[in-house]
């Protein structure tokens, strides 16, 4: 696994930040994906007479469920980030980002 952010020089604690923050977004992406599907089939599924395609958008809603599951799960790497901003902000005397601000 990865170092811990308080043994890394500064540049490569942002270049981890950076890429735990792609990462989250891209999990989030897929979240947002399953959510609506999930929604959408079951839409679907109210409205369908036919029980072979009931059946089917039945089976599809359980997998997006246990993908959503499966995600939640892995999303672990919120709490990263927050330890890494924490990490960040406790080790800048004069806060997050303050080279910025000047």
């Amino acid at each position: 696994m990865s170092l811990p952010a308080s043994t890394l020089p500064p540049s490569a604690e942002l270049g981890q930040l950076d890429k735990l923050c792609t990462s989250i977004r891209g999990k989030l992406q897929f979240m947002d994906y399953l959510v609506r599907a999930a929604v959408a089939d079951v839409e679907r599924f109210e409205g369908e007479s036919d029980p072979g395609t009931r059946i089917f958008l039945r089976q599809l809603i359980e997998m997006h469920a246990s993908n959503l599951a499966v995600e939640c799960e892995n999303m672990r790497l919120v709490g990263e980030l927050c330890g890494s901003l924490e990490t960040l902000v406790n080790g800048d005397p004069a806060g997050f980002g303050s080279e910025d601000a000047a």
